[in-house]
């Protein structure tokens, strides 16, 4: 495996993976010119109690053809399909989605890039970046309502076994035997999220518990800890799609 590739599974793949979106730091997320179109915006990825679909079956059917996708199934689904389980079970509101973690997608077809096509199997090749996958958070519009700004509800006790306090990552909750162990050491320090303790309250009277949980945001956010809701972290990227989100709530 060439370098190059290296960089781009460890940059995009794996914090993707995540849930972390950091690929706006790395390639441009927004829907580049060099396609001959965009699929439209699919819906937004979030661990599925009910159903139990995986992440790259939430993905409309036209970016689970995309090379990207494909990819990512072919060679770290089962580790994908961990985190997702894994994540499943520390929450605790159930399958409303929170914490400023959810994402929707759209993918790049055609054009000159061939945007579609993996860079291997393009004649005379392309550069791995862009990657030709547009992302964007999901605001209440997208989620029909629901606020993700609130912070996950976590369980507390779970997040103990990883060896501290609300310590989420890294975890041996997660098998990542399937990815190469200098991958594995990347993703087990990466810093995807913010958590702060709380009590457990009575959502009918609202009193507080004996019971403690974990209040969780993802990168780029981190919960505020009087509010309890995700706020940017200063000095940071926005998150793709995140002026959306200040434009809502004017």
């Amino acid at each position: 495996m060439d370098f190059h590739l290296q960089l781009f599974l460890s940059l995009f793949i794996f914090p993707t993976l995540i849930g972390a979106q950091l690929a706006s730091i790395y390639s441009n997320v927004s829907r580049h010119s060099d396609c001959a179109s965009w699929s439209s915006w699919g819906p937004c990825v979030w661990p599925d109690p009910k159903h139990k679909r995986s992440y790259v079956q939430q993905l409309t059917p036209v970016c689970q053809s995309h090379w990207f996708f494909k990819f990512l199934a072919m060679r770290y689904g089962s580790a994908l399909n961990s985190f997702f389980a894994y994540f499943q079970r520390l929450l605790l509101a159930g399958g409303r989605p929170c914490g400023m973690c959810s994402y929707r997608q759209s993918c790049g077809f055609g054009g000159h890039q061939k945007c579609h096509l993996s860079p291997f199997e393009v004649p005379g090749g392309r550069s791995i970046f862009p990657f030709f996958v547009a992302e964007k958070i999901c605001n209440s519009r997208d989620l029909r309502g629901i606020d993700q700004t609130m912070s996950c509800e976590l369980d507390y006790d779970m997040l103990m076994e990883n060896g501290g306090e609300c310590k989420l990552w890294p975890t041996r909750q997660v098998d990542l035997s399937a990815v190469e162990p200098g991958f594995r050491s990347q993703l087990e320090a990466l810093s995807w999220y913010s958590c702060v303790s709380d009590w457990a309250t009575d959502k009918p009277s609202g009193a507080a518990r004996s019971s403690r949980v974990c209040r969780c945001c993802c990168f780029p956010f981190r919960p505020n800890p009087k509010t309890l809701r995700c706020e940017h972290i200063s000095g940071t990227p926005e998150a793709p799609g995140e002026e959306q989100l200040e434009e809502d709530r004017k």
